[in-house]
């Protein structure tokens, strides 16, 4: 259930919505809000995080948090239903924890290189390039011989496909997007099946 709270900073309230659930994973953003001097503090103030870029928004003398709406179009629409992300950085610093890797940042609105049919795919790779530009992330098909051994689609079209669009098209990858440069993931369906560099 989405519950609205209400957090007083430096004397300046900050309301924002998330699942009770979810409620102790706005705390590093609340820390962060914490840090920054008063006296910069204004409407439109944009802080980074990972993944979600949070916008403060005049709200009664205080402050709405508010993230970008990835159900609509998140470069003009916000949302103070932090939920989705705090969901999503919940996913992508447990998949980090789970390699034992720090992370390389990408934001919802970098671009991946995607194969054409990738998406659809049920065998499919995501490499990490740092030559490749933007999130240096490609998703890549791969084919399955009888033997059961994997190797790439040769002579692959790509498309670029914002970040935040995998949440809709493929949400399973959205998880390893913060893994560094270098780095290979290899899927069969939402199932990761290797992740090595």
């Amino acid at each position: 259930m989405v519950e609205t709270y209400t957090e007083e900073i430096g004397g300046i309230k900050f309301r924002f919505s998330a699942e009770e659930v979810l409620r102790p994973l706005a705390e590093p953003l609340l820390e962060a809000i914490e840090q920054i001097p008063v006296e910069k503090l204004k409407d439109g103030f944009r802080i980074e995080a990972g993944f979600t870029t949070f916008t403060l928004s005049d709200h009664n003398g205080g402050y709405d948090i508010a993230a970008p709406d990835y159900t609509d179009d998140p470069f003009t629409v916000l949302t103070t239903d932090l939920t989705m992300a705090l969901l999503i950085q919940f996913k992508q610093v447990a998949f980090l924890k789970k390699q034992g890797v720090m992370g390389q940042t990408i934001h919802y609105y970098d671009k991946v290189a995607v194969a054409k049919g990738a998406l659809e795919s049920d065998t499919i790779s995501m490499h990490r390039y740092d030559d490749l530009g933007a999130s240096g992330w490609s998703v890549e098909l791969y084919e399955v011989d009888e033997n059961g051994k994997a190797s790439p689609v040769e002579s692959q079209e790509y498309e670029a496909v914002y970040a935040y669009e995998l949440l809709t098209k493929r949400p399973a990858l959205v998880d390893a997007l913060l893994l560094p440069f270098g780095y290979i993931v290899v899927y069969y369906g939402d199932e990761v099946v290797a992740c090595f560099k």
